[in-house]
């Protein structure tokens, strides 16, 4: 008699007997996997037919000894229980924030390959160095808004990996913001907003890695400009003092409800309100500089309410003065 095993389904299953294995592909610690809770819940149950047969052949005089051992065993599952649930509504949240990343991404794509392949059909139709240079700078604009989402993605994903490597050095605070600002001039003018900035007159260098700090105010200062109202002043104030520097990024718009205020430095999360005057928001920027700010050492916070504007800001070390 032949007997033929199907190969191809035994990684699978070796795969799923690694507990640990699968626990991290779901990106949740071990405690709160449900499959280790669902053997860990088996063996609970086990003991306690075990322990019920002991105690009610050997303590049947002693019905408080019984009743502790039962209460005990009530207690175990109740907790057990308690991490299973935990355990799936990690899975579910992680299933959520993946069904939403798909979705933004989709839209975010999406609306600028749009705009490309009909500005390419416009100039397909012209076929004039006219034309197509009047075309460029709408293309360069769009492609260079999808360089920027994918590159903010893998930043995001070299956060979760804690692969986000900062170089350590002394940077020129005041040098990268006034650098920053005159690079989002002309894109705050689109958005009728005008950037104020006030800097001290010798702003001591922070300790951070330049190109994420730049990453870091660019996102704040991003956010800043899309939710103030048109003809409205975005401020960049510069400060020092007890050995850090602070930026405080304030706009005028229109402020973020109570409710959300937990919820601002989340991934892809946007306020219900700013969603209906900006919809090319990923809802990382925050997550992101929130995330180099703190790996650089310093501090980052808001404060905001409802139709008063919103005021960001982040600290970071001042830079050590090394002497030979």
């Amino acid at each position: 008699m032949e007997v033929c095993y199907n190969v191809s389904a035994m990684p699978s299953l070796v795969s799923r007997l690694n507990i640990a294995a699968e626990c991290r592909a779901l990106k949740i610690p071990l405690l709160h996997c449900p499959p280790l809770l669902f053997i860990m819940m088996g063996f609970a149950t086990i003991a306690a037919m075990a322990a019920s047969y002991i105690v009610a052949s050997r303590y049947t005089d002693q019905p408080e000894i019984a009743a502790l051992i039962v209460s005990f065993v009530a207690g175990l599952f109740f907790i057990i229980g308690n991490l299973v649930i935990r355990g799936f509504n990690e899975v579910a949240e992680a299933n959520r924030m993946k069904s939403e990343f798909i979705s933004i991404i989709s839209h975010q794509l999406g609306t600028p390959l749009s705009i490309f392949r009909m500005t390419l059909g416009l100039i397909e139709r012209k076929q004039t160095a006219e034309g197509i240079a009047e075309h460029l700078p709408t293309l360069t604009d769009t492609a260079d808004r999808m360089i920027r989402l994918v590159n903010a993605l893998l930043e995001v994903n070299r956060i979760e990996a804690s692969h986000l490597v900062l170089k350590s050095e002394a940077v020129d605070a005041d040098a990268v913001t006034r650098g920053l600002i005159d690079d989002f001039k002309s894109y705050a003018t689109a958005h009728k907003v005008r950037i104020a900035y006030h800097a001290p007159d010798h702003a001591p260098t922070v300790q951070a890695d330049r190109e994420k700090l730049d990453m870091a105010l660019q996102n704040l200062l991003d956010n800043a400009v899309r939710y103030t109202l048109d003809g409205g002043t975005v401020t960049v104030t510069l400060s020092a003092g007890q050995g850090v520097v602070r930026w405080d990024i304030v706009d005028q718009g229109m402020g973020i409800p109570a409710a959300q205020h937990p919820y601002i430095f989340q991934k892809f999360f946007r306020g219900e309100n700013g969603q209906a005057r900006d919809t090319h928001g990923s809802g990382i920027g925050l997550y992101i500089a929130k995330a180099i700010v703190e790996a650089s050492g310093g501090t980052i916070g808001f404060i905001s309410k409802e139709g008063k504007g919103t005021t960001f800001w982040f600290t970071l070390p001042v830079a050590e003065n090394k002497t030979k």
